[in-house]
C-alpha cells in the first residue's frame, strides 16, 4: 500500500493477528508445497548431534502453518475507513473495512485468515496506485509519486493520468491485478513512447556490471565464452568485501542492504564523480587481458571478469573487415547500443575510429589498417576502444 497511505498502526496490529501460526519448518521434500505438512522425521545421525535434534533432521525449509499457534482475537481491519475523494470513481467513498470471521484455534482452515487479508490488500486502490507508480518509475522516469495525485482534477498531470489508467487496467481484469495488462498500459502510453521518454533511467551498479559482461558474451564452439565472470569478481567474496566492484561503484551489496527500504530506484543516489570513476575502472579492468599485471585491481581473490572482444569480432564480421576501422567501430556500437539511431551514435563512432588510429601514447597517429589482426597491438587497440565506448554516457543508462 505504500508508507502513510490508507492504514495506521491499529490496522497493522489487527492484520498481524491474521498471520499468527504462519511459520517455516523442515519437511520432507515431497511436502514442500504443503503448508500443513508435519516436521520431517528423516534423521542423519551426524556425529555430535542428538538423533532428534533439529540440526540432525534431513528435509527442506518451507512455509509451514501451525494451527495451534493461531490466535482468534479478531477485530475489524481498517475500521470505519473509506477511500479518499482524490481517487475519484469508482473507488472514492467506498468502505474498505475488512471483517474476518472468527475461526477456531487448532482448525487447519484458520490459515484462510491470512489469505483473506492478502486478497483484500492486493486490490485496494492504495495498492494499485503504489505498485503502478513503482512500475512507471521503473519503465518511464523517476518523477512519479504515490499518495498525492488528485485523479478528479481535470488538469491533472500526464504522470497522474498514466497512473490512473494503470489502476483502471488493474481493476478491469478478471481476476483483478493482472500485471501484464498494467504493463501494456504503460508501454502503450505517450509518456513511454515519446522521444522524451528515453534516456531517463540510470543503471544500478548491479545492472551496469552485469550488462558489461553480457554485452560482449558469445558462446564459442569449445563451450567457453567471449566474456565471462565468476560472479565474485563483481559481488565480492564476502559481505564485507569493500574492494568488490559493487561496493566501489555504490556500496551495493547483494541481498545485504543496511536499511529495510530497498536500494534506490532513482539514478541520483548512484551517480557522482566518485562512482562514475569506479564504473570506468570496472570497465577498463574487465576489458584488460588476463595477462595484464594491473587487472587484479586489488579485488579480493583476484579479478576473473574476462573478455575477448577480438575473438567476438572475428566471429561476427568477415575477415576482410578486421582492419576496417569503420566496420569494427560499427559492429561494437551495434551490440552495445542496439536500436539506437545512427545520428545519436555519430559522435561515438568518430571517437571509436579516432581511438583505433591512435598510438599507445595517445597522440601519435598509428593506422589501424596496418596492425596484424593476430598481434598484441591489435588486441590492445580493440580492447581499449571497446572499453572507452562502454564508459560513455549512454552506457550508464538503462
Amino acid at each position: 500500500m505504500g508508507v502513510d497511505n490508507g492504514y495506521d498502526q491499529n490496522d497493522i496490529v489487527a492484520q498481524s493477528r491474521a498471520w499468527t501460526g504462519w511459520s517455516v519448518d523442515l519437511v520432507d521434500p515431497e511436502n514442500i508445497n504443503n503448508p500443513l505438512a508435519p516436521l520431517s522425521t528423516t534423521y542423519g545421525f551426524y556425529p555430535g548431534a542428538g538423533s532428534t535434534a533439529k540440526s540432525n533432521i534431513i528435509g527442506v525449509w518451507t512455509f509451514n502453518y501451525k494451527p495451534a499457534n493461531h490466535g482468534t482475537n479478531r477485530t475489524p481491519i481498517f475500521l470505519g475507513k473509506t477511500v479518499p475523494a482524490r481517487f475519484g470513481p469508482p473507488w472514492a467513498g467506498q468502505s474498505y473495512q475488512l471483517n474476518i470471521p472468527r475461526r477456531i484455534t487448532g482448525d487447519p482452515n484458520s490459515i484462510q485468515d491470512g489469505y483473506d487479508v492478502i486478497n483484500h490488500l492486493a486490490n485496494l486502490p492504495f495498492t494499485m496506485e503504489y505498485i503502478s507508480v513503482k512500475l512507471c518509475r521503473l519503465f518511464v522516469h523517476e518523477n512519479f509519486v504515490h499518495g498525492v495525485y488528485d485523479y478528479t482534477d481535470p488538469n491533472r498531470s500526464e504522470e497522474a493520468e498514466l497512473v490512473r489508467q494503470c489502476m483502471v487496467a488493474w481493476n478491469s481484469t478478471n481476476p483483478k491485478g493482472q500485471i501484464r495488462t498494467v504493463l501494456n498500459t504503460i508501454f502503450s502510453s505517450g509518456l513511454f513512447r515519446s522521444h522524451g521518454g528515453s534516456m531517463q533511467k540510470v543503471r544500478t551498479p548491479f545492472e551496469f556490471t552485469v550488462a558489461t559482461i553480457r554485452a560482449l558474451r558469445s558462446a564459442n564452439p569449445d563451450g567457453s565464452f567471449t566474456a565471462s565472470t565468476d560472479g565474485y569478481s563483481i559481488s565480492g567474496r564476502s559481505r564485507t568485501a569493500s574492494t568488490s566492484p559493487l561496493a566501489r561503484i555504490g556500496n551495493m551489496l547483494l541481498f545485504d542492504r543496511d536499511a529495510p527500504d530497498g536500494y534506490p530506484e532513482a539514478g541520483s543516489p548512484w551517480i557522482s564523480a566518485g562512482t562514475l570513476a569506479e564504473r570506468i575502472r570496472f570497465v577498463q579492468t574487465t576489458l584488460m587481458a588476463s595477462t595484464n599485471t594491473s587487472k587484479a585491481d586489488g579485488i579480493s581473490g583476484g579479478n576473473f571478469n574476462l573478455t575477448d572482444p577480438v575473438a567476438l569480432l572475428k566471429k561476427k564480421i568477415p575477415s576482410s573487415s578486421w582492419n576496417n576501422d569503420g566496420a569494427v567501430a560499427d559492429y561494437f556500437l551495434s551490440i552495445l547500443y542496439p536500436a539506437e539511431g545512427k545520428a545519436n551514435l555519430d559522435l561515438y563512432r568518430q571517437l571509436a575510429i579516432s581511438y583505433l588510429n591512435t598510438g599507445d601514447n595517445g597522440t601519435t597517429l598509428d593506422a589501424f589498417s596496418t596492425l596484424p589482426p593476430a598481434g598484441a597491438a591489435y588486441d590492445a587497440r580493440v580492447r581499449g576502444m571497446v572499453a572507452m565506448v562502454m564508459t560513455l554516457q549512454r552506457s550508464q543508462e538503462q
